[in-house]
């Protein structure tokens, strides 16, 4: 149980900690950086969902049977873009309207996606005899800074 139960925690913190963000304030960001970094980090997350393929993506840091090992597109560079996705569409967004709280939330965010990111490679360690080799050619979250 205590197993099957760490990705579950995972995935419930990333989305309690989205929706915070949401309804605490803006959807969109309103100054034109902002807001360009807002639709880099949703463009990031439809490329790398479509090159997954959608129907295969899943939210638990599991991997599944009928998946394969994706290392073309943003997958050749970033091992994890859709985590990355995420800190740039909701980074603008804290900017936008600051106040401790969303700050809190969006660190709070930040760090379940690593520990997140951390448990799912270990998983993929033991799943894909690639994904060593594939660890050393690409970066987890950002290039050439981790």
């Amino acid at each position: 149980m205590r197993y099957l139960s760490l990705p579950y925690l995972f995935v419930y913190i990333q989305f309690l900690s989205m929706a915070l963000l949401i309804v605490s304030g803006p959807w969109v960001a309103s100054g034109m950086l902002l807001l360009t970094i807002e639709l880099l980090g949703c463009l990031l997350g439809i490329v790398a969902l479509l090159q997954m393929r959608p129907h295969l993506a899943n939210v638990l840091p599991l991997p599944s049977d009928d998946n394969r090992l994706i290392t073309n597109g943003v997958y050749r560079i970033i091992r994890h873009p859709m985590y990355l996705a995420l800190i740039l569409v909701f980074a603008p967004l804290v900017v936008e309207k600051y106040n401790l709280l969303r700050l809190s939330v969006l660190i709070i965010l930040a760090i379940n996606l690593i520990f997140k990111l951390h448990y799912e490679e270990r998983k993929l360690l033991v799943h894909y005899e690639g994904y060593r080799d594939y660890m050393k050619k690409s970066w987890r979250l950002i290039p050439y800074l981790y």
